[in-house]
């Protein structure tokens, strides 16, 4: 699985780049508002990859950040929202935008863009309302400590096959409890903690 791509800007067009990677060149959909402010031929850009494989194609969609890249993963889990209307929201709406709006259920934000319905706009307030609350919630809990050592926790939790949203529920877990701890003390909580007998690895 592709995550991240480094190269140069061959071709850019409405809503994706072709990006060089080392003389490979890979077709990325981008938001399109990324594409007016951002890009020229022969530029170096660097993409957060979210990438959809069907039976006949493969889609690399490119974020600029993490967290975009994440936003995008939470509006595929809506039924109805596939990846070029989930990058069609997130090229009609800023980012903060969708998640204020999500969080305060404001559906008449999504009833906003073109080809979203007032039916698909209360799925997707209603779909994701908690989960983005608990997100929110969870973020203050690393407010004051080591991002990177969050991150560094979850990555170590990822290598040993747990999926990315076990890892970071784990490592929030254990964080907001231990917040005094180095890295090296946390892990091994982070451990027990995944070692419960109910907890399934892609949970």
């Amino acid at each position: 699985m592709i995550v991240k791509l480094k190269g140069f800007i061959e071709d850019w067009f409405e809503d994706f780049v072709d990006l060089d990677v080392k003389g490979v060149v890979y077709r990325v959909f981008v938001p399109k508002k990324n594409i007016k402010e951002n890009f020229e031929k022969g530029s170096l850009a660097t993409f957060f990859i979210f990438e959809i494989l069907k039976e006949s194609e493969r889609l690399f969609f490119g974020f600029s950040n993490k967290n975009d890249r994440e936003l995008f993963s939470d509006l595929l889990k809506v039924q109805g929202v596939g990846g070029k209307m989930a990058l069609n929201i997130m090229s009609s709406l800023d980012s903060e935008v969708i998640q204020e709006s999500i969080i305060e259920k404001n559906q008449e934000v999504f009833s906003s863009v073109s080809g979203v319905g007032g039916k698909l706009a209360v799925r997707i307030v209603n779909e994701l309302c908690e989960k983005l609350k608990n997100k929110e919630k969870n973020s203050k809990v690393i407010s004051n400590y080591s991002k990177t050592i969050f991150n560094d926790l979850v990555s170590c939790l990822s290598n040993l096959g747990y999926s990315q949203n076990i890892c970071e529920k784990t490592a929030f877990e254990v964080i907001s409890k231990h917040k005094k701890m180095n890295l090296e003390q946390l892990i091994p909580i982070a451990l027990n903690y995944l070692s419960r007998p109910n907890l399934s690895k892609n949970e």
